[in-house]
């Protein structure tokens, strides 16, 4: 029987704090409501998540610092099957994130992160692909120097939106998912950039996924790369919190432990993404989703 593939997923951690309510707060204004919660957060760490709910093997490596806080993250994470690779022991909070959910599910983020001090090194050659959110830096640039030198390391790029040394990403990545709000300067879009990528994609929330035939394809057919639509499945929005990370560790799931081609693992973590914005939080969606390993 074949072993689980061993997935990496670079970046960010947080300790996510909810507050469902409409009243936004003002200056000089304190907005009340009893509805709230806390969950562990951030691109990465959802992705993490994700891949080991739906049955994989993953690994969170990221900076979390040494405190009451972090390594209470870290027990809850050990909980949900993620291991943690802390790149961090410094007596230092964790990154957080103030976010607040309105009625239609939409939500406005404070999130607070700072630079850590690594002092910490760890086995790299194990893991069969790494998931990078391209935050962390401080780690995430070695972790991605040292992989794309190693063969057979399979480098995904989840590209929420431009940041700092992202050439550097996408020089090494060989997926790119990116939201539609990932453009350069001039507003190019990863379709149009220069990207090591032989796969690409584009997420646009409720609308279909554009997904970018690969050059294997553009050799066989003689014709320029084709961009196809990948439709989503419609439904209620009750919180859109964590989707779109939610969506890259069920893609990692799906194309590396399934098997599936790129386009039939974008389709299943539509479906997974999906599903986790019709309740309230980034994790009920796993109390609800079959795993079948059917698109």
């Amino acid at each position: 029987m074949d072993r689980k593939k061993k997935g990496l997923f670079v970046g960010l951690c947080t300790k996510d704090i909810l507050y469902y309510t409409d009243d936004l707060p003002t200056h000089n204004h304190k907005s009340k409501t009893e509805d709230f919660a806390a969950y562990i957060g951030g691109p990465a760490a959802n992705a993490a998540i994700t891949y080991a709910a739906l049955g994989g093997d993953a690994t969170l490596a990221t900076c979390l610092g040494d405190s009451t806080e972090s390594r209470a993250m870290i027990e809850e994470l050990k909980g949900y099957g993620v291991n943690v690779l802390n790149y961090s022991e410094y007596d230092t909070l964790p990154n957080t994130a103030c976010i607040v959910v309105s009625s239609d599910g939409k939500r406005t983020i404070l999130s607070g992160q700072h630079k850590f001090e690594v002092n910490r090194e760890y086995d790299l050659d194990v893991y069969d692909f790494a998931l990078f959110d391209c935050n962390q830096q401080e780690i995430s640039l070695d972790i991605l120097e040292y992989l794309s030198r190693v063969e057979g390391k399979t480098i995904v790029l989840d590209a929420g939106s431009w940041k700092p040394n992202i050439e550097n990403f996408l020089g090494r990545a060989d997926i790119v998912i990116a939201s539609e709000d990932f453009k350069d300067e001039a507003g190019h879009t990863v379709f149009d950039m220069k990207c090591n990528a032989s796969h690409k994609a584009i997420t646009r929330g409720e609308k279909p996924i554009l997904y970018l035939g690969t050059e294997i394809e553009q050799r066989v057919c003689s014709i320029l790369p084709e961009k196809k639509e990948i439709p989503v499945e419609p439904v209620v929005a009750v919180d859109t919190l964590g989707a779109g990370d939610i969506f890259h560790g069920a893609f990692c799931y799906g194309y590396f432990e399934q098997g599936y081609s790129c386009e039939e693992a974008l389709r299943f973590a539509g479906k997974v993404a999906s599903e986790s914005v019709k309740y309230r939080g980034p994790r009920e969606w796993m109390r609800h989703f079959p795993v079948d390993g059917k698109v």
